[in-house]
């Protein structure tokens, strides 16, 4: 009976997993994905003198990203 229980509880969360991921009550998908990311995201300006390489390279990351896809210009004071 134990394993009759478990196999039946495994099958619901399967289903209960799948059904969740399936279901979209807002509408279609947007006709350029890209701007949800633009409309969700800007410019990363935090970088400081004692920012570690691994974050400075995530700022550049997020940055470039945001100048390709959303037209996103360097700031004034940024040198660049």
């Amino acid at each position: 009976m134990g394993k009759a229980l478990r196999l039946i509880c495994a099958s619901l969360a399967c289903l209960s997993l799948t059904a969740a991921c399936s279901v979209r009550d807002k509408g279609p998908l947007p006709s350029d994905p890209r701007s949800i990311w633009c409309d969700h995201n800007s410019p990363r300006r935090d970088a400081r003198s004692d920012t570690p390489r691994s974050e400075l390279d995530e700022i550049n990351k997020h940055n470039f990203q945001g100048a390709k896809w959303c037209g996103w210009k360097p700031s004034e004071g940024s040198g660049h």
